[in-house]
């Protein structure tokens, strides 16, 4: 005779709602787990990856003057680019900043010595490359992170105005100084020491900063046009900086072949920071500074060379074997210098015009 299905006792179903419950349990004790993994470890993890990976910004625009050959002319081309920006683009902030330990730029745009108290101004308002690194940077250590605002750029910007330094300026001129040149002048912040350079930040730290920094304008109502200034310390915090935050890289030199040859090691070092995402920076520019003018105009060779004068004949020589050694240096680093070897004499002889 057929039964019909078999019924389950009290215990077997006591049983199997203990079973449910066991697991849900589990579930619940374990997601905890699974959230904290993923929001504290997995999430920074990859948000500082995305933090240092180079990404260009339309609204800003990045021109670093570097060249680790001092007496070349970066401070003094920087400068009059910088005033030459902020007068034609009155629709554009200007931002100078100052990654020379020595500080030059500063004081030419202020119009002070190294004593003037214009500087202690800047540095006591936070307008330092230190202190937006230091904001940027505990942003990124913070435990949630994702739940505060990005440190503001803009407000590590200083505005060059007439009551600084006794000295008429555009009114869309800002500078960002370093703490790094004030401790080596007359006056010292002990409390600055520890963020000396950026001698202790890592290429990714630098390089989220950077990063940092251009996002961070980019939001802003007007666009930003920034000139840095570098100092002959190729591998300090400072140069690095300037080199990840850099669009284009402007190149002042002399016409000699032993320093262009010393811009091989700068090259090597942008190729590295490029090939591991933390730059994008092209050599926008390489220029000669400090040629002797012989006639305003020029030789059919000289000419030929792109030159709108004439030089000595020994210059000259000595400019036909740089434009064949900048050609070496477009075949081995094309992405960089971003021009075709057979133009690379044409380019750099018309720069030095």
């Amino acid at each position: 005779a057929n039964k019909g299905p078999k019924s389950h006792g009290p215990n077997e179903r006591r049983r199997g709602m203990d079973r449910l419950m066991s697991s849900q349990t589990v579930a619940w004790m374990v997601a905890p787990l699974i959230i904290t993994l993923v929001f504290y470890v997995l999430v920074p993890i990859a948000r500082a990856a995305a933090r240092s990976r180079a990404r260009r910004h339309e609204r800003v625009k990045v021109f670093t003057l570097a060249n680790h050959k001092g007496g070349v002319g970066k401070t003094t081309t920087a400068f009059f680019l910088a005033k030459q920006l902020a007068e034609s683009n009155v629709e554009s902030n200007v931002l100078v900043i100052d990654c020379s330990i020595y500080g030059d730029i500063t004081r030419l745009l202020l119009g002070c010595s190294q004593d003037d108290a214009a500087e202690s101004v800047i540095v006591s308002q936070g307008c330092t490359v230190e202190d937006y690194a230091r904001a940027v940077l505990a942003h990124g250590a913070a435990i949630l992170p994702l739940l505060s605002r990005q440190p503001e750029a803009r407000r590590h910007a200083f505005r060059v105005t007439d009551s600084v330094g006794g000295r008429a300026a555009p009114p869309n001129l800002h500078i960002m100084t370093n703490r790094a040149q004030w401790l080596n002048g007359p006056h010292g912040l002990p409390s600055a020491r520890e963020h000396h350079g950026l001698q202790d930040a890592s290429n990714e730290e630098l390089s989220a900063v950077a990063q940092a920094l251009r996002a961070s304008l980019a939001t802003d109502e007007r666009p930003w046009i920034v000139v840095t200034d570098t100092d002959g310390g190729l591998l300090h915090g400072m140069t690095k900086l300037a080199l990840c935050v850099a669009d284009s890289v402007i190149v002042p030199a002399n016409a000699d072949t032993a320093d262009m040859r010393r811009l091989h090691v700068m090259l090597r070092y942008m190729q590295r920071l490029r090939t591991e995402g933390m730059t994008t920076a092209t050599i926008g520019m390489c220029f000669f500074n400090g040629l002797h003018v012989k006639a305003n105009d020029p030789t059919e060779d000289m000419a030929r060379l792109g030159l709108s004068f004439s030089v000595q004949h020994d210059v000259y020589a000595e400019m036909t074997r740089l434009c064949a050694y900048l050609r070496d240096m477009c075949a081995e680093f094309p992405e960089l210098l971003g021009m075709a070897a057979d133009d690379a004499a044409g380019t750099i002889a018309a720069a030095a015009a």
